[in-house]
């Protein structure tokens, strides 16, 4: 779909970080217009402002724009036509919106090897637990079996697990839901309204960008630095930006494996409490644990008001074909959230929650074989990128589903492209970052048979050799000089 881009507008989600690229602006300029355009922040076929505005905006010379326009129109990257303007295009042969799919498992081929989604298979106690639930659906039967909040063994058995970790939980605390995801989108129907600003994490878990944006708001993106998150850097956003909302994954952090230490949390619950935002915290991958050090206090523990909102489910823990999660909130908030639900889906199944309710009982007995799984298989993806593609470097994660890859070079949206044609499904690094370009990483998930990860890997490190990295069109130094 067309749209236009204001020189305001455009000013702002270039920030300021391209001026450092080069000491001449007009190459920096085009080579930041390049990547947004690559990883889908700008949309094909945008209008872009004129070169006037654009330079008015930017502070810099209406030649530097021109300069840049000129360069991206030569690499294919801009359409100008006399009297139209200036249009967004990717050169002849891309496909646009490769750095923004990221697909569901059904839309991938059964030939296909899947590494685009980071979900283990069923455990194998799940036909006993589905097994001992039906017995237990003659007691719902009854009732009409409408509830939005779940039904009270579940919310229970949720709320124990939560006071076993060390948050005390009263069962109205807890509300059942369609999985994380459902819950998110509920707290930002709840919570915010179109244009509110949400902070993020950058790179951070796709469908949190993808929920911010069907709430019609606005992610304001805090990078995540080699050592994780950087508190100073959530203190100056929250304080300067005051969002309704702020997500993070703080256990074992999709895609980059971290987990935030415990003052870290403390820094950043203070934060947002100061701000009036709630935080929200994804604890999806929190029974993870694989090795490592203990994890620290759950978020919420450190919150000195109803500020912090935890999601989970128990789509990595056990399955996700249950599609069974829950929103740990205040009282008041889990009666406002199953008000908000009604115009949705009503409630979940009976018999969905009556699983789910066996499964969470159980945890402390499956979760031993289900870590010990996911340590071979991260051990297996670690050692086949070794031996197939030494010059990728990553952090050791000791837990979660996901490791997170710097490929050395700007090559990901167009290796997960070539990767498609061989017969793999892999999400680029574009697709987990909404203010950076991320082409330099892929995740990589260890959920796959040993096996397949090492035919996987080494095909993937043979594709990555021949690929040109995105800004291998930026104009050299000399040429770059030359047309100042």
């Amino acid at each position: 779909m067309a749209s236009s881009v204001s020189a305001s507008t455009l000013a702002g989600r270039l920030g300021d970080g391209w001026r450092g690229r080069d000491p001449v602006l007009a190459p920096a300029l085009a080579h930041e217009l390049r990547a947004q355009v690559i990883d889908g922040r700008l949309p094909v076929r945008a209008r872009l402002p004129s070169e006037r505005s654009l330079a008015a905006a930017l502070g810099v010379s209406r030649g530097t724009v021109g300069r840049a326009y000129d360069e991206l129109t030569r690499t294919g990257f801009l359409r100008r036509t006399q009297g139209a303007g200036s249009w967004t295009a990717l050169p002849d042969g891309a496909r646009p919106g490769v750095g923004l799919r990221v697909t569901l498992p059904g839309g991938v081929a059964p030939d296909v090897v899947n590494l685009s989604v980071a979900a283990p298979p069923a455990p194998e106690g799940l036909a006993a637990a589905a097994a001992r639930a039906l017995d237990e659906l003659p007691r719902h039967t009854a009732g009409m079996g409408y509830g939005a909040a779940g039904i009270d063994d579940l919310r229970q058995a949720v709320a124990e697990r939560f006071s076993a970790r060390g948050l005390p939980t009263r069962p109205g605390q807890v509300m059942v839901c369609g999985g994380a995801q459902h819950g998110l989108h509920l707290v930002l129907g709840l919570l915010c309204k179109p244009g509110d600003r949400v902070l993020v994490d950058d790179p951070g878990y796709p469908r949190t960008l993808t929920a911010i944006a069907a709430a019609r708001c606005r992610p304001v993106a805090v990078p995540l630095t080699p050592d994780g998150w950087d508190a100073d850097a959530w203190e100056h956003a929250i304080r300067h930006t005051r969002p309704a909302l702020a997500v993070t994954v703080a256990d074992f952090h999709n895609p980059t494996g971290r987990t935030m230490p415990a003052e870290t949390r403390a820094r950043i619950v203070a934060a947002c409490a100061r701000a009036g935002t709630t935080l929200v915290i994804d604890e999806t991958n929190a029974e993870l644990r694989l090795d490592g050090p203990p994890l620290p206090p759950p978020v919420a523990t450190f919150e000195r008001g109803p500020t912090v909102i935890t999601v989970g489910s128990l789509s990595k823990a056990s399955w996700g074909g249950l599609r069974v999660g829950w929103v740990r909130a205040s009282g008041r908030a889990v009666g406002e959230l199953a008000a908000v639900r009604a115009d949705q889906d009503a409630a979940s199944p009976i018999l969905e929650q009556l699983v789910a309710t066996q499964l969470v009982r159980d945890l402390d007995a499956a979760l031993p074989a289900r870590h010990r799984l996911l340590a071979q298989r991260r051990d297996a993806l670690i050692g086949a990128v070794a031996r197939h593609a030494p010059h990728w470097t990553a952090r050791m994660p000791h837990g979660g589903l996901c490791t997170w890859w710097d490929l050395g070079r700007a090559v990901s949206s167009s290796l997960c492209e070539a990767a498609l044609g061989a017969g793999i499904h892999v999400t680029p690094g574009s697709a987990f970052t909404a203010g950076t370009t991320g082409e330099r990483f892929l995740r990589l998930p260890y959920v796959l048979a040993e096996d397949e990860l090492e035919d996987a890997v080494a095909r993937l490190a043979a594709l990555e050799e021949g690929l040109v990295p995105i800004d291998a069109a930026r104009p050299s130094r000399r040429a770059a000089l030359d047309a100042v």
